[in-house]
């Protein structure tokens, strides 16, 4: 009688899943998983520099540091470095922004149609995989006879966890040596609370490990006995091949070798803004400074055979020709020696692949030439696998070790520079501002370099004052039109500009704003600044007002007369009165009337400062021409700004707004708005308000006199195209700026 396995025997096949063919096993603590070998792994995502903006010798200081983290691994340990591109997210959703007219969402629309016409845009992320395989038991038992120990020797269960242990301190380590110069976040599990109340656990190590294997990026979740990994992540089908077939997708794997005569930092950086997916991998395996030196002194000794013909060497006659790329040869080999014996680098096993995967087989042969066609111009050799392709594809899984090795060997400096550390920066996906409702989309979304999007968000964290610099013609008042019409997506947004030549003007009236040409000459505009006077406060800021005013006029007040001008103000808030006729009819003052006397019905500018009632009506998008208003001079421009900042700073009450200033060389130029904007950088963040600048010239801001508050202030600064931005005054303010 047969049994049930007797009975199944025929019906199962004895060949290789991919559940075979990897090397996980179990999770055996947070962010550590064990391999079938018995090699402990554990992950990082991390991030580095912007490829466009970082100089030199940063690139260099970066190389520098990883060599100096990388050299002291020795044999046993393994690094996969993976630089995953794939497509980015979409245009924001249509539901997460509040657009309050149809003119703006209108324009925002037809930015989401644009992008959509451009199709996939990519993005990329690096990760850092070590794998560290134990010493041999009896290699560990050889070891602790050199040692006298009478204490009793721990079992089994105690020795594996004070090798995980051991493992956490090397990767807490080579952790702390690596943030010197790149970002990085430990993948370890994380919980999630749902919707109805229960908790599920994702790791995110274990999402790495599949997303390597079948291409796709998805959260996996942590099996409360996190044993067999291999079949949770691996249950794909598989059909071999020069180009196997992965579930539904197609593998093409493409081998760089072939190096330069020399590295610099960023060598391979033209891979990060090729607009396809892909994978590419680069494993390293290290080895110890003893087997390096035997590797290296078996290619000197290879080279030093060639230096001289077989005859000469027989016959030791020293006459015959020297080949001198040999003996260039042999004094590389013992440079590298030298080296190595330092400290200063170390050596190990470099193998790198690109690995390509799509459902589509004519797609993946043609990324793959691609690919190769792109590595090849950077000096290297590309090479697309054919028999070699599972191998190659199995060996650029993290924790694999023995698959695909590449003989040549490499050190560790020339390993950093070959490594992805320039990130192609693409923004925050939400609004960082702790202030603005969860989950705000970004400002706005553009395009960068590399086919990638860029989402440009002006806060960093709470602070959102920006400068934006460019010549005349470089599209300063266009952007700042652009920022305002995208910061009208938050609920509740308040938005105040300063505007010089109606810049703004289009715009403002689309959007169902307030536009006023202050003092101009068709605008009935007039003000009321003495309309607040409820509180002890309105009446101290209605004080100083009056203070300034008469300091215009060469009117130096006297305490007397300050006392005279505070009794005349609590008098008016008695009465209900609020003009400045009124005032000037109760103050017990003759110089103080007479110089007061022009801002009244009675004087040249009482049209535009002595109303009954106010005329000014704050909108969520107001904006000031004052063009005009600025060449009336100090004397009748200062009174009228000093009371639009106040009724600016009233209206701030704590729900996101900006202030927007074009042409702000004006402003820079003229000290009391210089004063102001001082003011407004310090002090404004607390009111959830960004101030923004835009003017033509980096000259303005260092003439301002407030150069170090504008750099130092300002969260985010945008530097347009400038054609002479090289000449050295230029880029001598272009350095004090912080490029």
């Amino acid at each position: 009688m047969f049994t049930l396995p007797q009975r199944l025997r025929p019906h199962r096949s004895t060949a290789a899943g991919v559940a075979d063919l990897l090397n996980y096993a179990a999770v055996v603590a947070d962010g550590v998983i064990v391999g079938k070998n018995g090699a402990l792994m554990a992950a990082w995502r991390y991030t580095g520099g912007d490829q466009a903006s970082s100089p030199a010798a940063e690139r260099e200081r970066v190389s520098l540091r990883i060599n100096e983290a990388l050299a002291r691994l020795g044999a046993g340990w393994m690094l996969h470095v993976d630089a995953i591109r794939r497509p980015a997210p979409g245009y924001p959703d249509r539901a997460a922004s509040y657009f309050p007219d149809p003119v703006t969402a209108a324009l925002d629309e037809e930015r989401r149609r644009l992008f959509e016409r451009l199709g996939t845009l990519y993005e990329g992320q690096f990760v850092l995989t070590v794998t560290w395989l134990p010493p041999l038991l009896a290699e560990a038992k050889f070891v602790a006879l050199l040692f006298d120990d009478d204490s009793e020797r721990p079992d089994g269960h105690t020795e594996t966890r004070g090798l995980i242990e051991r493992f956490q301190r090397s990767c807490e380590a080579l952790e702390s040596r690596l943030s010197t110069v790149l970002t990085l976040q430990r993948l370890r599990a994380r919980t999630v609370l749902q919707e109805d109340g229960t908790t599920l656990t994702f790791d995110d190590c274990l999402s790495h490990l599949q997303t390597g294997i079948t291409g796709r990026q998805q959260p996996v979740i942590l099996p409360s006995c996190p044993i067999y990994l291999d079949a949770l992540i691996g249950g794909q089908e598989l059909w071999t091949g020069v180009i196997p077939k992965l579930g539904r997708s197609f593998i093409q794997c493409v081998a760089i070798e072939g190096f330069p005569l020399e590295s610099t930092p960023g060598l391979l950086n033209a891979l990060a803004e090729l607009p396809i997916a892909y994978r590419w991998s680069s494993r390293f395996i290290p080895l110890d400074g003893h087997e390096a030196l035997a590797a290296l002194d078996t290619f000197r000794k290879k080279w030093q055979q060639k230096v001289r013909g077989f005859f000469d060497q027989v016959f030791n006659t020293g006459r015959g020709p020297v080949d001198q790329d040999a003996m260039a040869m042999v004094a590389d080999a013992e440079a590298a020696m030298a080296e190595v014996n330092s400290g200063l680098v170390g050596l190990g096993y470099y193998t790198s692949v690109v690995v390509l995967m799509d459902e589509d087989r004519t797609v993946v042969e043609q990324t793959a030439r691609r690919v190769e066609k792109v590595i090849n111009g950077l000096g290297f050799v590309a090479r697309i696998e054919t028999v070699n392709t599972l191998e190659a594809f199995i060996g650029s899984l993290p924790g694999h070790g023995y698959e695909n090795v590449r003989r040549p060997l490499l050190n560790t400096l020339n390993l950093a520079d070959l490594l992805p550390t320039l990130t192609v920066w693409t923004g925050a996906a939400q609004a960082p501002c702790p202030l603005y409702p969860p989950s705000s989309p970004p400002l706005l979304q553009a395009i960068t370099r590399g086919a990638a999007p860029f989402r440009l968000n002006l806060h960093v964290r709470d602070v959102g004052h920006t400068l934006i610099f460019g010549p005349i013609g470089a599209g300063k008042s266009t952007l700042l039109g652009l920022l305002a019409a995208s910061f009208l997506r938050y609920p509740g947004m308040s938005l105040f500009g300063f505007d010089k030549g109606l810049s703004l003007f289009a715009l403002t009236k689309a959007a169902g704003g307030q536009h006023y040409c202050v003092a101009g000459d068709e605008e009935r505009l007039a003000f009321c600044p003495l309309q607040y006077l409820d509180t002890a406060n309105d009446r101290a800021w209605a004080a100083e007002w009056l203070d300034t005013v008469l300091a215009l006029n060469n009117v130096t007040t006297t305490p007397a007369q300050r006392n005279a001008i505070a009794e005349a103000l609590k008098g008016m808030h008695r009465s209900g009165e609020r003009t400045l006729s009124a005032f000037c009819f109760s103050v017990q003052d003759h110089a103080i009337r007479e110089a007061l006397k022009p801002y009244t019905v009675d004087g040249a500018m009482g049209h535009l400062l002595d109303a009954e009632q106010d005329g000014l009506a704050l909108n969520r998008l107001t904006v000031f021409e004052i063009e005009d208003l600025m060449a009336l001079g100090e004397k009748y421009a200062l009174p009228v700004l000093l009371y639009l900042f106040r009724r600016i700073e009233r209206a701030l009450q704590g729900q996101p707004a900006a202030i927007l200033l074009d042409e702000a060389w004006l402003m820079l130029g003229h000290p009391v708005f210089r004063d102001k904007l001082r003011e407004w950088l310090k002090v404004l963040r607390k009111a959830n308000c960004a101030v923004v600048m835009a003017t033509q010239s980096l000259s303005d801001a260092a003439r301002s006199g407030i150069l170090d508050v504008l750099v130092e202030s300002t969260a985010t600064k945008i530097f347009l195209p400038n054609l002479h931005a090289r000449d050295p005054d230029t880029a001598a303010l272009y350095g004090r700026m912080g490029l």
